[in-house]
């Protein structure tokens, strides 16, 4: 096989991998290691097919192999943290986004990794300084604002909102940004923003039980209990066995 149909074959398994036809993909990796054992994208490629099936031995030996090949490449370091992490081995997984990130400044999905693997060891300091860098060069990353968001409305919540609504500017149409921000305003007390915040989801018509709920729970904190009740049973006509919703009606009830 030539460099030419190598290089052919490279490109048709990334278009299959792309389209989440895996095994076809996999199948024309393997092809061109039998073939090149030098070609380290070929390597890499296949190491996420192994991480996506949860096989992390063969993932792992796979994108070692890449890095024996090419260890200057940032985004190969970058993939064996994310192989290290799902492996439970976090002290090499931050060792090699550091490499990462020192091969590559600008290297967004080392930095955003570090930030999800500092928030598993509760390092919260450095979590947040991660994800700082990440939006830095990624303002328009709905998950790290919304994880930076969960971050501060633990540790410093006047800081969160601006990130929920920065999730919710992003993923307008997506009810669970609405139900992450109102979550906040909930715990905060700011009833009137939730609801606020809420009926603009239901103009849109978005629908959800978790939505629903919160929003009957902000009613009923700002004494408006008709439309307190009316969304609980929203909720439930979703799910007649939610348990928030039904347990909220019967406090209204027993209130009463």
């Amino acid at each position: 096989m030539s460099k030419f149909f190598v290089d052919q074959a490279l490109k048709e398994a990334i278009d299959l991998h792309q389209r989440n036809q895996l095994d076809d993909a996999k199948s024309i990796y393997t092809k061109i290691i039998n073939h090149d054992k030098t070609n380290s994208d070929a390597y890499h490629l296949l190491s996420l097919i192994y991480l996506i099936e949860n096989n992390l031995d063969d993932a792992r030996s796979h994108i070692v192999s890449a890095i024996e090949l090419q260890p200057e490449i940032s985004v190969y370091h970058s993939n064996y943290g994310n192989i290290l992490y799902q492996s439970n081995n976090l002290e090499f997984a931050i060792q090699e986004h550091k490499r990462a990130i020192k091969l590559d400044k600008k290297n967004f999905q080392s930095f955003y990794s570090l930030g999800v693997i500092y928030s598993h060891l509760k390092n919260y300091d450095k979590a947040v300084e991660n994800y700082k860098k990440a939006l830095s060069l990624d303002d328009k990353s709905s998950v790290a604002h919304n994880n930076l968001a969960n971050i501060y409305n633990n540790i410093n919540p006047n800081e969160a909102e601006h990130h929920y609504l920065k999730v919710l500017e992003l993923t307008s149409n997506d009810p669970m940004p609405y139900i992450n921000i109102s979550n906040y305003y909930l715990k905060n007390t700011k009833y009137k923003k939730c609801v606020e915040i809420l009926e603009q989801a239901l103009k849109i018509d978005l629908v959800s039980k978790e939505l629903y709920n919160n929003l009957g729970i902000a009613y009923y904190a700002t004494k408006n209990n008709t439309a307190a009740k009316k969304m609980f049973k929203h909720a439930l006509d979703i799910d007649k066995n939610y348990k928030p919703a039904l347990d909220n009606i019967s406090n209204m009830e027993n209130a009463e």
